[in-house]
């Protein structure tokens, strides 16, 4: 099974995983498309994972570069894209980026 196989998740609207595939071909729209649609969910996350809303907005930043950097060279995300998202979300907050 691949991203593109089955139901896509869906957030605002938008398809994320297929958004991370385009991306990940290089697609610089693709995925500041994916940041507008996904990152209201990311920093919410963060805010529970944080001590001031503060140290969320500035862990945001690094998660979206971090996500960016991975995604060269790959045909799309280890497992879906607000599930990677997550992950790397909890890993930042943790001091483990």
């Amino acid at each position: 099974m691949t991203l593109t196989d089955g139901a896509r998740p869906d957030v605002g609207g938008a398809d994320v995983d297929a958004l991370l595939v385009r991306a990940a071909a290089g697609d610089c729209d693709a995925f500041l498309e994916f940041y507008d649609v996904t990152s209201p969910r990311v920093y919410a996350v963060l805010l529970t994972l944080t001590p001031s809303a503060d140290s969320a907005s500035s862990l945001l930043e690094g998660i979206y570069a971090e996500a960016w950097e991975r995604l060269r060279g790959r045909s799309a995300p280890p497992c879906p894209g607000m599930e990677w998202m997550s992950v790397i979300a909890h890993r930042h907050a943790a001091g483990r980026p």
